[in-house]
Parts: C-alpha cells; sequence; structure tokens
C-alpha cells in the first residue's frame, strides 16, 4: 500500500513534471553529493549547527554506496489482473493527471509484456 501512494503521491506526478520540462533533470553527479558537501552549504545558508537529534544520524557511520536507479512501474504490472487493478486504483483517486499517466503506463506494461487488453 504504501508503494501506491508514494506512486500516486510523488512519483507519478513527478515524472510527469520532469517529463514535461526535461531541463529539470539532475546529473548523476548532482545526486552523488556527500554529506559533506550537504552540510558545508547549510553551514553557508545560516542552518548549521544542527541540533542535537538530526546531528546523531549526521555523525552515524556510513552504510555504503548506495546506487539509485530508475523506477518503472510498467516493470510489475506482469499480468491484465495487475494492470486492471492498477487502472482502478488510477480511477478511484478522481484525479485526471495520475489518471492520464496511469493509462500511459498501463499501455507500456501491455507492450512490455504482450498483455491484451
Amino acid at each position: 500500500m504504501f508503494g501506491d501512494t508514494l506512486e500516486k503521491e510523488k512519483a507519478g506526478p513527478a515524472y510527469d513534471a520532469l517529463k514535461a520540462d526535461p531541463a529539470r533533470a539532475v546529473t548523476p553527479d548532482q545526486v552523488r553529493r556527500t554529506l559533506d558537501e550537504l552540510l558545508a552549504e547549510a553551514e553557508a545558508s545560516g542552518q548549521y549547527p544542527l541540533p542535537p537529534e538530526q546531528r546523531e544520524w549526521v555523525d552515524a557511520p556510513a552504510v555504503g554506496h548506495e546506487v539509485l536507479t530508475p523506477y518503472d512501474p510498467a516493470e510489475f504490472l506482469t499480468s491484465a489482473e495487475a494492470v486492471a487493478a492498477f487502472l482502478a486504483d488510477a480511477e478511484a483517486t478522481a484525479d485526471p493527471a495520475y489518471i492520464q499517466h496511469a493509462c500511459e503506463v498501463a499501455a507500456r506494461a501491455r507492450a512490455m509484456h504482450g498483455l491484451d487488453g
């Protein structure tokens, strides 16, 4: 359920906005900024030092080098039933922009997986 909400409220509109204005895109180098760079920006803007409750996670040891990858919901709509449920969920939002986006995702899923409908 969380994924559905995230997709409707964040991913779908962000995808649509980026598609409408590709200049909004960021480069991989911009995404890979280090925590030190972010803290330096915060310090320069007067937002630093951080309060103790926020400082705790900043000072925690690094976990790893996570890589962000593109997400296409059409890859996971592998059956006609899944596509139908996805579209029904979109219709239930009554959000015309999201419904249009969902129809485009569904069309891509049908083509990608050779589904009828």
